[in-house]
């Protein structure tokens, strides 16, 4: 497979765009007072947290290929977890938990082990495979 393997994607700011609305999304459910997405066990609203960070980290990772600007992804993910709680603690019926983070910093760390794995070049896949098929 034809894999772009520098550090800037041909469709970056496209990418970007999409990550920006797909975090958009995230704080809009966030703040949602009844989501209406909910795992019915133990320590459901924690793995959601932790799934969520680790897709959010997994976009970044895939945008930021190089180590300094996926450090700050990483720095950037962890911070929009921490932005969450301390509005959901300025928007009652939501509330704030220090576990949250927690969560969403193991979402993190798996994405981060993640993209030591192919998976860190889903995106470039995407616009290697765009390109064949145009036939250029």
């Amino acid at each position: 497979m034809d894999v772009q393997t520098s550090a800037r994607l041909r469709w970056h700011r496209a990418w970007v765009a999409l990550g920006g609305a797909i975090m958009l999304w995230t704080l809009w459910m966030a703040l949602t007072p009844d989501p209406a997405i909910t795992l019915a066990f133990p320590y459901g609203d924690k793995l959601l947290h932790a799934t969520t960070f680790t897709c959010l980290m997994g976009w970044w990772g895939n945008v930021y290929r190089a180590r300094r600007p996926r450090g700050w992804a990483t720095l950037g993910c962890l911070a929009f977890g921490v932005f969450i709680e301390f509005a959901q603690w300025l928007d009652p019926p939501r509330d704030a938990d220090a576990l949250d983070v927690l969560a969403d910093g193991a979402g993190i760390v798996i994405a981060l082990l993640l993209l030591r794995t192919p998976l860190a070049n889903v995106l470039a896949s995407v616009e290697a495979w765009s390109v064949r098929r145009r036939g250029g």
